[in-house]
């Protein structure tokens, strides 16, 4: 294997670790706190700790690890101020998106918010706090992926994660019955492509407060 071909396999592997360990947050495998080792990590996916290292830092990056030199690595404790703060830059991303994707929304998208807001309403009803997080979470992900403006998709990314991870360490919860609300009437634009329906879907979610204490 040429040092080009070493390097394409180990960014595969740095892919994906990083998205494992992402899954195990979002799943609640690893929880806000919770300490990680590299060297375990690097046992658990069989590869060296090189690319567990860097898929760490790239989750350091979006501010889903944090760490303290020679102390700990852990997952983030994302305080309820800054997800308020992460909510906020949400908001104004996610009205660009909506401009941007709505109006071309593949066909059948919506069945797939659908399903998602299917599952929101199941973990709703079972008080499951980590369900609501990760279907909320998978709900709102989905248009994302249609948007063909990576510093777009970024900019989400970067944010979406701790919103996403605040969610969890909340003193309360928050307005889950406007949230269902929102998500329903986003489905219904998405499918008619209407702009207008999803910017209500949005002034609906910027009624929604983060409990700070």
């Amino acid at each position: 294997m040429d040092e080009e071909d070493d390097k394409v396999t180990t960014s595969k592997v740095v892919v994906t670790v990083f998205e494992q360990i992402l899954s195990a947050v979002h799943e609640g495998t690893l929880l806000p706190g919770q300490r990680i080792s590299d060297a375990a990590l690097a046992q658990e996916f069989g590869v060296s700790r090189t690319p567990v290292r860097e898929a760490l830092q790239r989750l350091r990056e979006i501010g889903i690890i944090e760490a303290s030199p020679s102390r700990f690595t852990r997952v983030a404790v994302v305080t309820p101020d800054q997800t308020a703060q992460a909510y906020v830059v949400w908001l104004a991303l996610y009205r660009a998106l909506i401009e941007e994707v709505v109006p071309r929304a593949p066909d059948g998208i919506h069945v797939f918010l659908e399903q998602e807001h299917e599952r929101f309403l199941g973990s709703l009803e079972a008080k499951d706090v980590q369900g609501i997080a990760t279907a909320n979470f998978l709900f709102f992900s989905r248009l994302s992926t249609e948007s063909t403006n990576p510093a777009l998709q970024r900019a989400i990314v970067s944010v979406v994660h701790i919103v996403r991870l605040g969610s969890l360490n909340l003193p309360e919860y928050i307005d889950v019955e406007a949230l269902g609300r929102a998500q329903k009437i986003l489905i219904e634009a998405v499918r008619l492509r209407d702009v207008v329906m999803a910017r209500a879907s949005l002034k609906l979610l910027a009624t929604i407060r983060v409990p700070l204490n």
